[in-house]
């Protein structure tokens, strides 16, 4: 449980770095998703952030709520 929970702070750690608003996974259902699961979605999204090119990154910024 304490690697699922490891890597899901590392997932919202990727959003905070890159101005995407932080995603939260209940607890209760960490019992659900295997640990290649997690490992998987990590993945994909540090696949998506490196497939942003500078342009892209500063289009989206315009629809990026000012907290």
């Amino acid at each position: 449980m304490q690697d699922k929970i490891a890597i899901i702070n590392e997932i919202k750690e990727l959003y905070q770095k890159n101005s995407i608003k932080s995603i939260e996974i209940a607890p209760e259902l960490l019992e659900y998703l295997e640990l290649k699961d997690l490992q998987n979605l990590k993945a994909k999204v540090l696949d998506s952030l490196s497939n942003l090119s500078d342009e892209q990154k500063e289009w989206l910024m315009q629809f990026k709520k000012d907290s």
